[in-house]
Parts: structure tokens; C-alpha cells; sequence
């Protein structure tokens, strides 16, 4: 087992979770978390909080953060063989996290990256929570395309990343293809739910259609997708989610709307590209 692992924590504006996050990085057992914190022009008290613990930060200028070019540029700043990543609002559920996330890849050097599971806080919506443990569940969740990672609880192997690193004018969606491009190389990926991370955040209707816009868009590129259908990209998509809304318990109007915005925005990106 690793003594010391660099924990890259992503930050902007994430308090008042940022503190139980880096509280929690900083009580794992084995390895121990070697925090190195990347800031993105906080201005809610975040950076302060991560200053006043002592930790390494990096700091990213407002508006100049493109999700690739700002993870190879932490990559560079770390040494150990694996690099794990925690987004500042994901709070580690246990002191054995890390141990668990990290067993993968030093167990099976085809291993090239592992993600933990994620679970709605007790402040989040219905909706959201239902989302969260379908997401997370026992087993990894099948995707029409591709396959799913999240790097917001994760860790990858150094030697990977040094032949592979991350692409740096993708804004959505970089850690799909880095997983993509790896896993045609022969490496696996691995979900570990044991590592648990509380995690989840509500987004407005129109957020959801800019985010779900970007992946689209991100996952036409990644695995150079033809041209969608309405039926088959848009229509039957959103179907089945208000479907299997149904089946979980009523859902209110924002739920629909949220649905609604989520399949179109995917769609909106397949069909026209960046926002």
C-alpha cells in the first residue's frame, strides 16, 4: 500500500462543503491524502479556508479554466504513481476513501483509473437523490454511449497519464475521453463503491440544458457520432426518463421541466455543437 497519494481538490466557490471536505482528506488512513488544492478565483472564502490548513494551491484566473489543460497542469505539479482527484464539494464518507479507491490500480496494473461512488447529501431534492443512486448503484451504470466515469471522486495511474494526458480544448466532458482513449489501448477502468463520497448538487433548468448541451456536443466528438435523430436521440430518450420517473414515485412540473431540458440540451449539442 502507498504511504502518500496527491489528492487533487478542484475548487470554485464549493464552502461551506470545502471544509469538510479537506477535513476529511486530511484523517485517511492509508494513503494519506497530499493535498494539492486547484482554485479557480474562489471569492466565497474557499481559498482561504484551504490556505489556512497550509496546503499547496494552485491558482487558475477567472475565466480561463479549460478543464484539460488545468488537470495536466496539477498532474505536473505531483510525483506520486497515482494521482487521486476530489472535487472540493465531494466529502469523503470514511477515513478509508483513498485505501479503497486506489486498491485497483495497485492490485492490476491494467488498471488504468477507478471512481468511487457518489451520494446525494440529505439537502438534496428527490429528483436529484434518485439520479444519484441510479448513477452510483452496485454495479458500473450502462450508457448508450460509451462508457461512464466521473472524475469528482477518482484516481488514475501516472504512467497512463504521462502517454495519455488529458485533452486540453475539450470544456466538457474530459474525463469520458481520456477513459475513452485509455480503454483502446487495453486499460480498464474501475468502479469502486466501496469509496463513498457524499456529493450532489442542484442545478436550475437552464443549467441542466447548458451542461447536458456540452456533453452532448463533448460525446459527439469523443466517439464521432453521426448526425442525431429526433426520435431516436431526443424523443425516445425523454421518454423513458419521465417513464422511469413515473415508476419511482409522482413527479412535480419543475421534475418534467428538468427532463425536458436535459434530453433537449443533449440533443441540442449532438445536432449544433458548443453552446
Amino acid at each position: 500500500m502507498m504511504d502518500v497519494v496527491d489528492t487533487l481538490v478542484r475548487c470554485r466557490d464549493e464552502m461551506p462543503r470545502v471544509g469538510a471536505c479537506l477535513e476529511a482528506l486530511a484523517v485517511q488512513r492509508s494513503p494519506r491524502a497530499r493535498v494539492l488544492f486547484v482554485d479557480n478565483g474562489s471569492s466565497d472564502g474557499s481559498r482561504e479556508i484551504a490556505d489556512g490548513m497550509g496546503l499547496r494551491i494552485l491558482d487558475v484566473a477567472p475565466g480561463r479554466y479549460v478543464p484539460g489543460a488545468v488537470l495536466n497542469d496539477a498532474m505536473a505539479c505531483t510525483e506520486s504513481d497515482i494521482v487521486v482527484f476530489v472535487n472540493a464539494d465531494a466529502v469523503p464518507m470514511h477515513d478509508d476513501a483513498l485505501t479503497r479507491l486506489v486498491e485497483p490500480l495497485l492490485a492490476d496494473p491494467s488498471v488504468c483509473a477507478s471512481y468511487g461512488r457518489q451520494v446525494a447529501t440529505r439537502e438534496a431534492t428527490e429528483q436529484t437523490r434518485r439520479d444519484y443512486e441510479r448513477t452510483f448503484g452496485a454495479e458500473p451504470v450502462p450508457l448508450r454511449v460509451g462508457r461512464f466515469f466521473s472524475m469528482a471522486a477518482s484516481a488514475i495511474r501516472r504512467d497512463a497519464w504521462e502517454l495519455l494526458p488529458f485533452d486540453a480544448t475539450l470544456r466538457y466532458s474530459e474525463d469520458v475521453d481520456w477513459t475513452h482513449r485509455a480503454g483502446a489501448l487495453g486499460w480498464r477502468v474501475a468502479y469502486v463503491p466501496e469509496a463513498r463520497f457524499e456529493k450532489s448538487r442542484e442545478y436550475g433548468v437552464l443549467a441542466h440544458f447548458r451542461r447536458r448541451r456540452g456533453e452532448g456536443a463533448a460525446d459527439t466528438r469523443i466517439h464521432h457520432l453521426a448526425s442525431p435523430s429526433p426520435w431516436r436521440d431526443l424523443a425516445r430518450p425523454l421518454a423513458g426518463s419521465i417513464a422511469r420517473d413515473a415508476r419511482a414515485g409522482p413527479s412535480s412540473a419543475r421534475g418534467v421541466a428538468v427532463r425536458v431540458s436535459q434530453a433537449a440540451g443533449y440533443w441540442a449539442g449532438r445536432r449544433f455543437g458548443w453552446p
